[in-house]
């Protein structure tokens, strides 16, 4: 599992993507009691708090201390602190389980456990997540070019379960099929390098050797952005899988 500092967590916070509405209105359709969603690998709350527009109740939870302490306060959320593969949630208690953009970082086996343990009979399961973004030619070019590179040696193992939309996975659920959903964004330039700076790889190499990477592709970036001053539009390939609890 990844694992976040403060600062980490607070950029984390600040430029990850919120996900899609008409995800959470699906996914209340699915259920037939909206009562209590576990929201798995929470980090600071993207899904939790639009998960409590459609649930009376939503237990929340993140390995990470400092993630949980950047999560929004929520009066129908409550956070915890614990790996998803061994929680402290009672037997058949959620409706519903959802993942956010962290399946692959999980030991399955013990987490499909978990979920069998902690989830209803006929509840579902669902996770989610996006591999990439684009900005349009000459962004895309940049970033290519001059980012990723430099981030080949320091991606996890696991993220190849992720860039792969999670087809690598065997779910032991009873599949159901998901509408698409559209995720864009509109980014400035610095919010663009905030986003990279968020990834994982980003992180490992800042480690290493600091962050002189990212100041020569921003400043490479602003050379080909057509105004810097103006935000663009960011497309982010965004998948759904979805299952019933047999």
């Amino acid at each position: 599992m990844r694992s976040f500092d403060g600062q980490s967590s607070g950029i984390y916070s600040r430029v990850r993507p919120t996900y899609p509405a008409e995800l959470y209105y699906w996914l209340s359709q699915q259920v037939s009691t909206p009562g209590t969603v576990w929201d798995a690998a929470c980090g600071t709350g993207q899904a939790s708090i639009d998960l409590a527009a459609y649930f009376d109740q939503v237990e929340a939870s993140d390995i990470s201390e400092s993630q949980i302490a950047e999560a929004t306060p929520h009066r129908k959320v409550n956070y915890s602190v614990f790996p998803s593969e061994k929680t402290e949630y009672p037997d058949n208690h959620f409706d519903a389980v959802c993942i956010g953009h962290a399946l692959h970082w999980f030991d399955l086996d013990l987490f499909w456990q978990e979920v069998r343990r902690v989830l209803k009979p006929g509840g579902l399961f669902v996770c989610w997540g996006y591999n990439w973004f684009t900005l349009g030619e000459p962004e895309d070019v940049v970033i290519k070019e001059h980012v990723l590179p430099l981030l080949s040696a320091y991606w996890p193992v696991k993220s190849r379960l992720l860039w792969n939309q999670y087809q690598d996975i065997s779910f032991p659920f009873e599949v159901i099929e998901v509408p698409e959903f559209d995720l864009y964004c509109n980014w400035s330039v610095s919010q663009t390098m905030d986003f990279i700076r968020s990834w994982t790889a980003a992180q490992l190499r800042i480690q290493d050797e600091g962050d002189d990477f990212l100041v020569e592709a921003d400043q490479k970036l602003r050379s080909v952005w057509s105004d810097p001053s103006h935000k663009k539009q960011v497309t982010l390939p965004f998948f759904v899988r979805a299952g019933r609890m047999k």
